[in-house]
Parts: structure tokens; C-alpha cells; sequence
């Protein structure tokens, strides 16, 4: 089984995104577990991992839409060969925000919704999974059980809305597990992240706690975003070859680093 974990205090959020798991899952079961009473979100998945019977676990904002058809066999398949698995991230990691590090060690896509239609952002694709990484995103995090249990969430230092998914990740990478950003986990994000003074202040914690363990500079990074139409379009923008081919030159443009 799946257990897919969500926190959110506005019902008609939850209420969306437990009908988009519903119609992409397939025929894999699963059970969605809502927090709607977190203290903080590494609280919430704590508490929701406690109450999970899935041996996968997700931990999934409440404001997103799963494109992908089939996730639970997808989902199934990646998790036989890694251990944390997830739609964006960096093979190295600089600081509690991942993209610190530069474009060069980006893997990954991630849509927004836009009031024109649709923004692809892209960051970095080689394969459709992509190996190597140090750290993933907290929009959409997947992972074996008995990984999570392990390792948890730190209520203690990220006991707030920040912070709880680049250290749960980073620390399963430091733990020696493999983590993976995989192309076919395709979703669209309906939020940007906010970058305010208590988000400064869980960076600065972040940073104080993995100090012996950061890359020591930052990277360059450059935006490379993409309007589209439509869910059907945004899907077809997932070619592989074409990803590819950008990928390399981006990493031209980025030799000099």
C-alpha cells in the first residue's frame, strides 16, 4: 500500500488534491491521510507517518495536481531501486534552499499556475531519473517506510512551515540513502515559495545545524521557465530528447563556473 500524507487546514484544497491522487493512483491502493491540525509541517508528517499502513509514504503540499497517469506503479517502480524519491532537487547541496548550489546542479521540472495558463520552470534533466542528489524539494516527496522512520522530521529545529523537507532529504542522503528526481512524477504546483524573515531565520538554523557538511559556495543560476497552455501540453513538454539537449547547454553556458 501507499500511504500518501498531507497537511492542510483548508478544505477545499485537501478535498482537490485527494481527488487528483484518486484519479491518477491506478489500480495500486492506497489511503490518503489528512493533518489538519499541524503545530508545524515536520509535526504533521510525523504524525501522519505514525498512522500510515503504507510501506511507501508520500508527503505532498495540498496545492498540487498529479498529470501522471498510473502514479502508484510509477511510484512502485522508482522505490525498488531507491530509497527517497522526489520532482526536483540538487546533486549538491549549499544551503536550506536547494537551488543555492547553482543551475548546473539542478535536476528537475516543476509547473506553477500562472494567470495566463501555465509556467514550466525547468532545472536540469539528463535522464528520466535522475541519481546523485543531495537534497529534494518538499512539494513532492516520496519514500520508502522504513527510510522515513528512520530518519523523521525534525519538530525540534524546523517547528515551523520551513525548512522541514531540504533537512528530512539532506539527512537521508548523509545517512546513505539514494535519492532520485524522476521526470515521470509530473505535477502542477498551484504556489510559489515566499522568502520572508522567518524563512531567513529557519535558513540560518539550517545552516548552523549542517554547517560541517554544506558545499561551501554558491553556485550561478540562471531561470529557465517556459508558458504553456494547457495540462496536455505540459505533459508533451516532458520530452526526454529535447529535455536533454537544453540540459547541455546549460551546462555550456555554465562551463566557466
Amino acid at each position: 500500500m501507499i500511504s500518501i500524507i498531507i497537511c492542510s487546514i483548508d478544505s477545499g484544497k485537501f478535498a482537490a488534491v485527494s481527488a487528483a491522487y484518486a484519479r491518477q493512483m491506478g489500480p495500486e491502493p492506497y489511503e490518503i491521510i489528512g493533518i489538519h491540525d499541524a503545530r508545524s509541517l515536520s509535526e504533521g508528517y510525523n504524525r501522519g507517518l505514525r498512522a500510515a499502513r503504507g510501506d511507501i509514504c508520500v508527503f505532498s503540499h495540498d496545492d498540487i495536481e498529479i498529470l501522471s497517469e498510473n502514479l502508484g506503479a510509477t511510484l512502485r517502480r522508482h522505490l525498488a531501486e531507491w530509497d527517497v524519491v522526489g520532482v526536483a532537487g540538487t546533486t549538491r547541496l549549499a544551503a536550506m534552499f536547494w537551488a543555492v548550489a547553482g543551475i548546473s546542479h539542478a535536476r528537475g521540472i516543476v509547473t506553477h499556475r500562472d494567470p495566463q495558463g501555465y509556467s514550466l520552470e525547468f532545472f536540469g534533466a539528463p535522464e528520466i531519473v535522475n541519481g546523485g542528489i543531495q537534497a529534494l524539494d518538499g512539494l513532492f516527496i516520496a519514500a520508502r517506510r522504513e527510510v522515513a522512520e528512520r530518519i523523521l522530521f525534525d519538530e525540534t529545529t524546523f517547528d515551523g512551515w520551513h525548512g522541514y523537507d531540504t533537512d528530512f532529504t539532506f539527512r537521508c542522503h548523509l545517512a546513505g540513502y539514494r535519492l532520485a528526481v524522476c521526470l515521470d512524477i509530473q505535477l502542477i504546483h498551484f504556489s510559489r515559495g515566499s522568502y520572508g524573515e522567518i524563512w531567513h531565520s529557519y535558513s540560518q538554523r539550517f545552516s548552523e545545524k549542517h554547517a560541517a557538511h554544506l558545499w561551501p559556495r554558491a553556485g550561478r543560476w540562471i531561470t529557465i521557465r517556459r508558458p504553456l497552455e494547457s495540462r496536455e501540453a505540459i505533459v508533451a513538454a516532458y520530452d526526454l530528447p529535447a529535455l536533454q539537449a537544453l540540459t547541455r547547454a546549460v551546462q555550456g553556458w555554465m562551463a566557466g563556473e
